[in-house]
């Protein structure tokens, strides 16, 4: 079983600071950060954690405050393998992750709602945030893909290994 440990006063202030500087989406969120004792590689990758919403039932468990997303380090990865350059790439990966869900966009056909769709099968949003029932934002968080990672590298370049051998390809791709 892994020992799970709440985040330090040090990490929560780099979480807030690049949130207030690269999320502004994400100010009415509150994130749970914790360490755990755990594995650095899995499968041979290295296993910088990972990002889950809180469903509404469990923030009824939570006495102090109700969190909507949670973070998770990895204990070693974050104080024996990272260096501060790439802490900060990492929690910022993790934070782009979290986002607000929109409304579809949509038009009344035949008396019926239709969402609106592109030619791939694609539902277009408004700008509008979705609500819950007691109004706070509803959230999602994004698989960890090509758009999530390319918002990543924009802000802080090519950080870790795995980053490397995507860009090495690409030049590859493009000699």
């Amino acid at each position: 079983m892994s020992n799970y440990f709440k985040a330090t006063p040090q990490i929560m202030e780099m979480l807030g600071s690049l949130k207030d500087q690269y999320h502004p989406h994400l100010a009415a969120a509150n994130i749970a950060v914790d360490i755990v004792d755990s594995k650095a590689y899995v499968k041979n990758e290295i296993n910088l954690g990972k990002v889950s919403k809180f469903s509404q039932s469990a923030k009824l468990w939570m006495a102090e405050q109700k969190y909507d997303f949670r973070i998770t380090l990895v204990q070693d990865v974050w104080y024996e393998i990272l260096d501060n350059a790439q802490r900060q790439a990492t929690l910022d990966l993790h934070l782009t992750r979290c986002q607000v869900e929109l409304i579809p966009n949509s038009v009344i056909e035949n008396g019926k709602k239709k969402v609106i769709k592109d030619e791939h099968g694609r539902i277009e949003y408004t700008n509008e945030v979705k609500t819950l029932d007691d109004g706070s934002p509803a959230w999602k968080v994004l698989p960890l893909n090509l758009h999530v990672i390319s918002q990543n590298i924009k802000r802080f370049g090519v950080w870790c290994e795995d980053i490397m051998e995507l860009k090495m390809a690409l030049e590859e791709e493009n000699a």
